[in-house]
């Protein structure tokens, strides 16, 4: 097996990100809900003010692994954080410790931001994945539900 490398996307990455976005949306099922094209990536990750930045992990020139992330704040904690909006191993990586590798390099990326907190939501039903981040010390939030208002 190659050596696993990390490190930050950069604007030609765009169809990787894209692809592994569509490998992880396969996976949970979600494909019939992916309104996204690649020029959404591009406009939104690799313009002068991007809502979002990414880490892609590479086994010589395959992709393997993605972190897609963005600050946030919390008024209650009174800090900077990050949210992690999708993280995705592929198959054959899984339970090689890639998603913790992504993880911590995620923050040590984020360092400089003086995150204080780190924040993500999980599929129902994704047991795995829920265990997963148990693992690394993430904790359920009570009394909290998503919801979304779509059409801005």
């Amino acid at each position: 097996m190659n050596e696993i490398n990390i490190r930050q996307a950069k604007l030609e990455d765009v169809a990787v990100i894209h692809n592994l976005l569509g490998e992880l949306e396969k996976t949970l099922g979600a494909t019939s809900r992916v309104t996204r094209k690649p020029e959404d990536l591009r406009h939104f990750g690799f313009s002068e003010t991007p809502c979002f930045e990414a880490l892609i992990a590479w086994s010589g020139s395959v992709p393997v692994g993605l972190v897609l992330f963005f600050r946030e704040f919390s008024s209650w904690k009174g800090s900077p954080g990050v949210y992690v909006q999708d993280l995705y191993v592929s198959p054959e990586m899984r339970g090689s410790g890639l998603g913790s590798k992504l993880m911590k390099a995620l923050y040590e990326h984020t360092r400089s931001w003086d995150v204080r907190y780190c924040k993500l939501t999980v599929h129902e039903g994704n047991e795995s994945a829920i265990a997963f981040y148990e693992r690394l010390g993430f904790q359920m939030v009570e009394n909290e539900h998503v919801l979304i208002l779509d059409g801005l």
